[in-house]
């Protein structure tokens, strides 16, 4: 409705305007009609009094204008029947050129506006003037006509514009109609619906297309925010059946129940779920970045001189640094230093006995990309290898371990301390980051590589 009356506005006016400019072209066309038939009948009578004699006036017609001969002196010599009587039409007299100007009305006819022209001539060697008027009521005439056709014709074309916009604003926005009421049926439990998309490559289909597009990417984000609750519950739930169990059957037989080993396994449970939760937390905070430290310059070699310490603390397995860079790059600390801690700790926990870390500048500055997830930026990069001697990752599973909560069947033992989240805070952490991370092939036990864009040389503080 309101494109409708808009157009309409807009072509109203443009109607007004062009009526403006038709009715001057009129009147000025018929005014020019009656200056050039006034100055040609004057012309015309000039070129009779060559002969030295004063022509027969004859009285003048609709179409016809009337007629003055005056002398120097002003005197009327000869006159149209409707003048005689009368004096000169002009105050001015024409001396070497032609005047002219518009009489108000003449005594003759209806009182209509003339158009009088004077022009010079000689009659027997003396100089006289001729005059010639003509009637401007055709002007008139012609212009109210046009104004009575525009009148006519305005509310017509109007009516047509308006009707024509209706149908067709109506036509280009009935795909998006049809959108919105699709989408209002849409709900959580139906992401699964799609808007129609119409044919064409225009403005409605683009919108049609990226509306499915993001539809795809809700029914997809809801589908995995399912599926991260429902594997969250279970895990949640394990440690917990297995506390409740435990206190029911101590608080059932408090005098058989050896309470060290109820706290030891207590406290295992405790521990478990406690890493559980820390863990999603930091899924959490690597999905949207809400909550994190901002970007900065991180020695990404620091900290896994840090984190590595805590490993040989422990003493369970060797670590070789020998492959170790000084290498920056920019990201945040404590995601970064997730990314490492989870690295190590599930290449301890798979690892016989040793464990190998690289660290290393790679790229050679020529705008090549890297990854098949997320996007690195153009120039160098950091790649960062942690590989152990264990039982290796089946290459059938290779992209499903960054997978939340999934663990390889040798894995599923809840007592080697996973909960299958740790790849998967890496694999959102890096691509986040605009890296990518991957398991390389490798001659004995797993080897996972992180790619991470290094700090420009410009950059560095």
């Amino acid at each position: 409705m309101r494109l409708t009356l808009l157009a309409v506005l807009v072509v109203g006016a443009g109607l007004v305007l062009a009526s403006v400019v038709v009715l001057a072209l009129v009147r000025n066309d018929l005014t020019g009609n009656a200056r050039s038939a006034a100055t040609e009948r004057a012309q015309d009578t000039a070129s009779q009094l060559t002969s030295g004699a004063l022509p027969v006036l004859p009285g003048t017609s609709e179409d016809r204008p009337v007629v003055q001969i005056v002398d120097q002196h002003g005197t009327v010599l000869a006159a149209s029947p409707e003048l005689r009587g009368r004096g000169p039409l002009l105050p001015q007299r024409p001396t070497d050129h032609a005047v002219g100007s518009r009489l108000r009305r003449l005594p003759i006819g209806d009182g209509a506006p003339y158009w009088a022209v004077g022009v010079p001539a000689q009659l027997a060697g003396r100089p006289v003037a001729v005059y010639a008027a003509a009637s401007l009521e055709p002007v008139g005439e012609g212009v109210d006509a046009a104004l009575s056709a525009l009148l006519v014709a305005s509310p017509v074309i109007l009516v047509v514009a308006g009707g024509t916009a209706w149908l067709l604003v109506g036509r280009a926005l009935r795909p998006v109609e049809a959108m919105r009421r699709q989408v209002a049926e849409i709900t959580s439990s139906e992401l699964d619906l799609r808007v129609p998309e119409p044919p064409g490559t225009d403005e409605i289909g683009r919108l049609a297309r990226t509306m499915n597009a993001m539809l795809d990417r809700l029914q997809q984000a809801d589908e995995r925010q399912r599926q991260f609750v429902s594997d969250a519950s279970h895990e949640l739930r394990s440690p917990l059946a297995v506390l409740r169990t435990r206190t029911e059957v101590g608080l059932a037989h408090p005098a058989a129940t050896e309470w060290p080993v109820f706290a030891r396994d207590v406290h295992r449970e405790v521990r478990r779920l406690d890493q559980l939760v820390e863990e999603l937390l930091e899924l959490s905070r690597s999905g949207n970045g809400n909550g994190a430290a901002p970007a900065s310059s991180v020695d990404l070699d620091e900290l896994l001189l840090t984190e590595v310490e805590a490993i040989r603390a422990r003493g369970r397995v060797d670590v070789d640094l020998s492959g170790l860079s000084p290498v920056r790059v920019q990201g945040r600390p404590q995601q970064l230093r997730a990314v490492v801690r989870n690295l190590l700790d599930n290449a301890e926990r798979h690892a016989h006995a040793r464990i190998a870390v690289r660290l290393f500048p790679v790229g050679d500055g020529s705008g090549r990309g890297y990854g098949n997830v997320g996007r690195v930026e153009a120039g160098p990069a950091a790649e960062l290898v942690v590989a152990d001697d264990g039982p290796g990752v089946d290459p059938t599973h290779r992209e499903q371990v960054f997978d939340r909560f999934f663990r390889v069947q040798s894995a599923r033992d809840r007592n080697s301390g996973g909960v299958g989240l740790g790849l998967a805070i890496v694999h959102d952490v890096v691509t986040s980051h605009g890296g990518r991370v991957w398991v390389a092939d490798s001659p004995a036990g797993a080897e996972f590589h992180v790619r991470l864009p290094v700090i420009p040389p410009g950059a560095l503080p």
